[in-house]
């Protein structure tokens, strides 16, 4: 059954996809318009392209979905039964429980003003195969009882949904004897440590090294300054139980800070600077900052955002950096710039602008590492770890949060957004990431043309690129595969249709990737057939990595039509070319 994982084997946790969908607006515009009432405008085009394909991959695996607070197009999407039972449960065949965000069905009634109360909000929820009521039970199971006994809502319905639950339930162990413990392996979590370690150095990401300035050399004399070198609590970011028995309440002190950590691996003498706060201006050590930023031999920034800024419930005024932060960058570069190392600790996309960027020989996204954050990030810029990271998001110019208001939608209105889109030019674009080592691409054929149709028993094509570590480290690299159409296109700029990652590569070594390229692929929306089309023409097919770049043409042709393949109008003919 698609999105249970099968029907044999325990399973141990019910995960589910959220929010579901167009969930990007969270504290508000300041103008009444909130995650509670907002009504998310998106076309057939955005929504087909961009918005749904993510979640039918997720519901491919997890247990459940989580309809989200906001509308769409004009209907709550925990009362949608376009988006939930048309789409998620008819045209994905998804049999698992769909649950509400918690507050999502008092906000069908309450935000929206969709029903005039739970009893309608509880038919309207139900009758869209929302399972679990997660919040106040005025709604489930209350309003439920109501609209059954107001005809409302049919018996089948309710037994339907009862169904799926049980079965989630009986795969959960929840109705097993009594000795049996389905959480015996949840009771571990928080203690792989070696795991958390992995997972923060993956999440790294180098964004600029001139000079080669990285890594370090441990015997430097480092000056390490900003909000975020005595981070704990920060580096977790949302959503965190206690770590290693030193919770909230004392301040997550048994976590390493970025200061211990890189104390700890220098060999050199540290000096710890606060400099500023991330947002409150009630402390400014800059000029302390720049005369420990003058003595040193190099110059470890680390700023960003915390919790105070994004988490649940709020939007960011700006998407450059907050208080002071800019301000004692900027003192720090003006006597430091050859010398300096700008970390960002963040969750949201950051702006710098272009003179921060021009004067900083090397910056990092360290992202909301977890308990593991600081010792990865010292690994990384002491040179244990060869970076090997990859940017999840546009890095947009400060002027984008003047381009668009945050309640649009759209991805291809104005100037566009996501790497898709986007027709500006970008501080550092999605899927960039660099590494210590020089990495060279090649395309494994060697032929100068190739064609290869595809048949209605070969839906892919294989594309095999291989990957050289040219050093001078040993390393990992990931790359990236793109479609460009050939011609500039308004539908979309560029496409990711695969990733595939070699590790520990010594210098001089190669290895060959492979990609699995599916037709589908090469889907859009088609407005005029209201279908997904897989769009004939030319393209570049473009590979990636650290810097390197492989490009070659793609054509895709439409087969002619007979009578033994008219059942099989998507069969393509590609023609590669590098």
């Amino acid at each position: 059954m698609k999105g249970l994982q099968g029907t044999g084997a325990k399973t141990q946790i019910g995960a589910n996809c959220k929010h579901f969908i167009a969930n990007s607006l969270e504290g508000g515009t300041g103008s009444g318009i909130n995650r509670h009432n907002f009504d998310a405008r998106v076309s057939l085009e955005d929504l087909h392209d961009y918005y749904l394909p993510p979640f039918e991959a997720c519901t491919r695996h997890a247990m459940g979905t989580m309809c989200s607070y906001n509308a769409l197009n004009g209907v709550p999407t925990c009362a949608n039964e376009w988006l939930l039972k048309d789409v998620l449960r008819k045209e994905w065949n998804f049999t698992g429980y769909i649950v509400s965000d918690c507050g999502a069905l008092a906000d069908i009634y309450d935000g929206h003003h969709y029903a005039t109360g739970p009893t309608q909000a509880s038919a309207q929820a139900m009758n869209a195969t929302v399972d679990l009521n997660c919040g106040d039970g005025v709604v489930y199971p209350k309003g439920l009882l109501e609209a059954f006994a107001e005809g409302l809502v049919q018996e089948k319905t309710i037994r339907e949904s009862f169904a799926r639950l049980a079965r989630i339930q009986f795969r959960l162990g929840l109705f097993d004897p009594k000795d049996f413990d389905p959480n015996q392996d949840i009771k571990t979590v928080g203690s792989h440590g070696d795991l958390a370690f992995e997972a923060a150095l993956q999440s790294i990401v180098l964004l600029q090294n001139r000079n080669s300035i990285l890594p370090l050399d441990p015997s430097l004399k480092l000056a390490v300054i900003g909000p975020h070198i005595n981070s704990t609590a920060a580096l977790l970011s949302n959503y965190h139980g206690n770590k290693c028995g030193c919770g909230p309440s004392r301040g997550f002190s048994c976590l390493e800070t970025p200061l211990q950590a890189l104390t700890a691996m220098a060999s050199g003498s540290v000096t710890g600077i606060t400099g500023c706060h991330v947002a409150q201006d009630d402390l400014n050590e800059i000029d302390k900052a720049t005369k420990a930023a003058k003595e040193s031999d190099a110059v470890i920034l680390l700023v960003g955002l915390d919790q105070s800024q994004e988490s649940e419930g709020k939007d960011r005024a700006q998407m450059t950096l907050p208080g002071l932060q800019p301000d004692l960058i900027e003192a720090v570069l003006r006597v430091a710039s050859e010398k300096t190392i700008l970390v960002l600790l963040h969750g949201g996309s950051v702006s710098l602008g272009e003179s921060i960027r021009a004067h900083t020989p090397a910056i990092i996204s360290a992202s909301y590492g977890g308990e593991a954050a600081s010792k990865a990030l010292a690994s990384v810029l002491f040179g244990e770890y060869n970076p090997t990271g990859k940017l999840a998001a546009t890095m947009y110019p400060p002027s984008f949060e003047d381009e668009l208001p945050i309640t649009e939608m759209g991805l291809r209105v104005g100037v566009g957004r996501t790497h898709l889109y986007y027709k500006g030019t970008p501080e550092f674009p999605f899927g960039h990431g660099l590494s210590y080592s020089q990495w060279e691409l090649y395309w494994s054929d060697s032929q100068n043309d190739m064609t290869l149709e595809l048949t209605g028993d070969a839906p892919s094509i294989r594309v095999s690129i291989t990957i050289r570590n040219s050093g001078p480290y040993t390393g990992g690299q990931t790359v990236l595969l793109f479609w460009r159409p050939a011609t500039p296109s308004a539908n979309v700029r560029q496409k990711l249709i695969g990733f595939q990652g070699a590790q520990d590569m010594v210098v001089g070594e190669e290895r060959v990737v492979d990609f699995e390229v599916s037709r589908d692929a090469f889907s859009m929306w088609n407005s005029r057939s209201n279908s997904t089309e897989v769009l004939a023409g030319k393209y570049l097919l473009e590979a990636r990595a650290s810097g390197s770049k492989l490009t070659r043409t793609l054509l895709v042709k439409r087969t002619s039509i007979s009578l033994q393949n008219i059942a099989q109008l998507t069969r393509m003919t590609y023609y590669l070319r590098p």
